[in-house]
């Protein structure tokens, strides 16, 4: 009996010592993430003009806030999901400005709106003729542009630089955000529904496979992401062409 109790114990501790190194390659991993997100903002952020280096700290931020509360993030909105119509906040009371600084998969382009007052202004209005569709490309297609959104277009024969003006610089970055601005909503399906963005494209959706494809450009919509009293914020997995 005494063995038989000593066997157990020995089998008690040798479980224990699985799961402290389970445990602590669980903790490695998140921490190897949490410093993934890190360098690649500051990846995206590099040479960033000087009147836009807030949206650096902003961004810091943001990834420090999402590191810190691992476990108990409060009340974020819900993952996207092959249905994300199914999971939609759904408050008259709520503005897209109320619920967009809870989105983190779309955090740096929500920083971008904040300082743009045309913008900002018309996410927080509860005027009937202030309703938006907000098209937000989801962090991981802002870190794949091939340029950045302040920076100039590769056409633009303007004789001023955007690396030399700051002006230009928040022009440029005000002119893609506003490309991502379509001034309804709701915002009905189909080529007959086209509606110009704050930029001046004009854009319309169609369903294909289940998904919300915004044209032209065949831009998929990766889920709503909250429906609103004035508005709906979309998540985008590339962006609205801003050349």
């Amino acid at each position: 009996m005494e063995r038989s109790i000593l066997q157990q114990r020995e089998l008690i501790e040798e479980h224990h010592i699985i799961i402290t190194m389970r445990s602590f390659r669980l903790l490695s991993g998140l921490a190897f993430l949490s410093l993934t997100s890190v360098a690649l903002s500051q990846s995206y952020f590099r040479n960033i003009p000087p009147a836009l280096e807030h949206y650096r700290e902003l961004y810091k931020q943001a990834q420090l806030d999402r590191q810190q509360t691992p476990m108990n993030p409060g009340p974020v909105l819900p993952p996207t999901a092959d249905k994300p119509e199914d999971q939609n906040v759904d408050d008259g009371s709520l503005t897209i400005s109320d619920i967009l600084p809870k989105a983190r998969n779309i955090n740096i382009f929500a920083s971008f709106t904040r300082d743009i007052s045309s913008v900002a202004g018309r996410l927080e209005s509860i005027t009937p003729g202030a309703n938006t569709t907000l098209l937000a490309p989801l962090n991981s297609a802002m870190q794949a542009l091939p340029r950045k959104p302040w920076e100039d277009r590769p056409n633009d024969n303007s004789g001023v630089s955007a690396q030399r003006s700051e002006d230009k610089a928040a022009q440029n970055l005000q002119r893609f955000v506003e490309e991502h601005i379509v001034p309804t909503s709701p915002w009905d399906e189909g080529q007959d529904n086209k509606v110009a963005t704050l930029g001046g494209q004009e854009l319309w959706w169609e369903t294909r496979n289940g998904k919300k494809v915004i044209m032209p450009g065949e831009i998929v919509v990766d889920g709503v992401l909250g429906k609103v009293g004035n508005g709906e914020i979309w998540a985008l997995r590339s962006v609205v062409n801003y050349e």
